[in-house]
Order: structure tokens, then C-alpha cells, then sequence
């Protein structure tokens, strides 16, 4: 009896331990998260690292584990433990995505383009890989190359803004202007408060199609849209000076100094308005500031304020922030159809179908 006894308290023991270690894990995953989302990542990466040296397949924690450290900022351990994940999905665009971000900000360069295009041949239809991807090529000079990522991400999504501004970026630098002119077009319909499209369209019509007139009136619309975007000013100033409107171009440098708190670029804004208006209070050291009154006096002004702010910035990466590959999980843990998911299994599953 006394035998038959102990192996039933048994069994309920080993039942209770592993229902406990199974809610334990849950309960580590569960923090993990709630971690992650309130940005204490150094706490994150301990919930999950917990988890993973408890089920080492777990895939769900395992990427977790990485994310946690690229938003941390601790690239090189980020590397480490997406490498991990890949050996669970070796054909996950997520985890590809997010390790090229890792590699980028460690400006490695080649890895970060490998990665990329890893994510985008197992996923063609990842649009922030792809932008990423263009944005890589389009800055290393490789505008054709970008251009043509650019295309497939508006073959997914023709109202993608980021992907239209770029491409007509890219456009301009291979001087094809109209082409440019029609995806920026393409983009105010999408969104007709986009004041970088009026912005990049008053650039071409000034200094590429010499239609002053055309040029002021878009850039009006994009300063009248971001009146806080600072690099819209000058520009805008350049071009109200060529048309021989000094009283509208010194109104625009005074409403732009309300919105810069860079000191640099306060002074270098008060320097050029006190030039136009020949405030010779204004000193540096023992050199008055000089009045603006000669075309060669104003003609060096604008080629200042050209120059200093230059027609068209490069494609930039889109979305710095990584994807959380789990919300693929939290989609299907959210099915009705599914009354139990169990994350290890899935994830085995998915690598072995990929």
C-alpha cells in the first residue's frame, strides 16, 4: 500500500512540476514581452534567455532573445542569436530583415546586403526589406539597381509614399525628370499633404527646368504644409532672391528661425538676415556685417543658401525599427479554428515546410 502510495504522490508531483515548469515559461515569455514593448531591454533579454536555456528549441524566445538585443543596441550579441533563430527558420524574411539591420549598424556593409537579400528571395513580398534593400544600393550609388527594388515594392503597394519619393529621387540623379515628376504627381494623390513632394517638385522646376515660377509656388506649398521642416527654407529663400523678392525672402529667414534650436544654424540665419537688411550692429570680431546691395552681393548669398542645402537627399532606410516576426504567431494563436497552439512544434513545422 505504502508503495502504491508513493508512486500515485509521484505521479501528482511530476504532473504539478511539469505543469508548473510549462506555466514558469509562459509566465517568462509573457514579461519578456511586456518588457520589450516598454523598452527595458536588458530585462527582456534576461526573461529570455531564461527561457531558452530551459527549451533551447524554442524559436519563439529565441528571436525574442535577438530582437531584444538589436533594440538594445547590443549589435554584435543581436548577430549571434538571430544566427540561432536561423537554424530553426534558415528561410525566415523576418529574421533576415532584422539581422541586416544588426549588420548595418555594425557597418558591415556586404553582410547587411546578403541578409537583405536573403530576406527579400524568401519573402518577395517584404516590403521593408526591400525598401532597406533599395535604400542600401541607392546610397552605395547603385541607382538603377534601387530603382528597380523600389518598383517591385510599388508592384505590392502602388501607394507607397517612402517608395515613390525615393524612386523619383532616384530618377532625378539619372536625370530623368518627367519620370520623376510623374511618381512625385503619383504620390500628392495619394497624400496631398506631403510637403517633401512639393518640396523635391519645386527643386526640379527651378534647377532643372528653369520655371522660377512654378518652383515658388510648390515650395510655398511645402513650407505652408511642414512649416517646421527647416530644409524646406532654404531653398525656397534662394529662389524668392533670383526672382528679385528680398522683403518676401527676409520674412521667410525671420518664420524660420521659430523653428530650429540647432544655435549654429540660429546664427547663420540671423547672419544672413541682418546681410539683407544691412544691420551693421551685427559683428564678427571687428567686421561689420555688410549690406546686401549689389546683384554679385545677393547672387552670393543664394549661392550660399544653394549650396548649403542641397536639391535632393539620398534614400534613406525606411524603417529602422526591426518587425517582430512573432506577430505571425500571435495571429495564429488568435485563430478560432485553433484551440492550442503549441509555438515549438509550429515553428519545427515552418522550417520544415521552408
Amino acid at each position: 500500500m505504502q508503495n502504491k502510495a508513493f508512486r500515485q504522490f509521484f505521479l501528482v508531483f511530476v504532473m504539478i512540476s511539469a505543469a508548473y515548469s510549462a506555466e514558469s515559461v509562459e509566465s517568462l515569455m509573457a514579461a519578456g514581452q511586456a518588457l520589450l514593448e516598454r523598452g527595458a531591454y536588458s530585462q527582456a533579454v534576461t526573461s529570455f534567455k531564461q527561457v531558452v536555456s530551459r527549451e533551447p528549441d524554442n524559436f519563439e524566445a529565441q528571436f525574442n532573445l535577438a530582437f531584444a538585443y538589436l533594440q538594445w543596441g547590443r549589435n554584435n550579441n543581436a548577430v549571434e542569436e538571430f544566427k540561432k533563430a536561423l537554424q530553426w527558420q534558415p528561410k525566415n524574411s523576418q529574421v533576415w530583415s532584422n539581422l541586416a539591420i544588426a549588420y548595418e549598424n555594425l557597418e558591415k556593409k556586404e553582410q547587411a546586403l546578403y541578409a537583405l537579400t536573403q530576406a527579400v528571395t524568401f519573402d518577395p513580398q517584404n516590403i521593408t526589406a526591400r525598401m532597406n534593400l533599395a535604400a542600401m544600393y541607392a546610397n552605395a550609388g547603385s541607382t538603377k539597381q534601387a530603382m528597380e527594388q523600389y518598383k517591385k515594392v510599388l508592384e505590392i503597394d502602388g501607394t507607397n509614399e517612402d517608395a515613390l519619393v525615393n524612386l523619383s529621387r532616384c530618377l532625378i540623379g539619372e536625370k530623368m525628370f518627367d519620370d520623376a515628376i510623374r511618381y512625385l504627381k503619383q504620390v500628392s494623390t495619394v497624400n496631398p499633404n506631403n510637403g517633401e513632394v512639393h518640396y523635391e517638385l519645386g527643386n526640379i522646376y527651378w534647377k532643372r527646368q528653369n520655371d522660377i515660377d512654378k518652383a515658388l509656388n510648390e515650395y510655398k506649398l511645402a513650407n505652408t504644409l511642414k512649416p517646421e521642416n527647416i530644409s524646406f527654407y532654404e531653398n525656397y529663400v534662394a529662389a524668392l532672391l533670383e526672382k528679385g523678392d528680398k522683403t518676401s525672402a527676409l520674412e521667410l529667414l525671420k518664420k524660420s528661425l521659430m523653428y530650429t534650436d540647432d544655435v549654429l544654424r540660429k546664427d547663420k540665419i540671423q547672419n544672413q538676415i541682418n546681410r539683407l537688411e544691412g544691420n551693421t550692429a551685427a559683428k564678427t570680431g571687428d567686421n561689420s556685417t555688410p549690406k546686401l546691395e549689389t546683384k554679385d552681393q545677393i547672387g552670393d548669398l543664394k549661392k550660399e543658401l544653394r549650396t548649403n542645402n542641397s536639391s535632393t537627399t539620398g534614400p534613406k532606410r525606411i524603417e529602422t525599427k526591426p518587425v517582430n516576426v512573432m506577430n505571425d504567431f500571435q495571429d495564429l494563436s488568435s485563430d478560432s479554428s485553433a484551440q492550442t497552439l503549441d509555438l515549438k512544434s509550429e515553428a519545427k513545422k515552418r522550417a520544415a515546410n521552408k
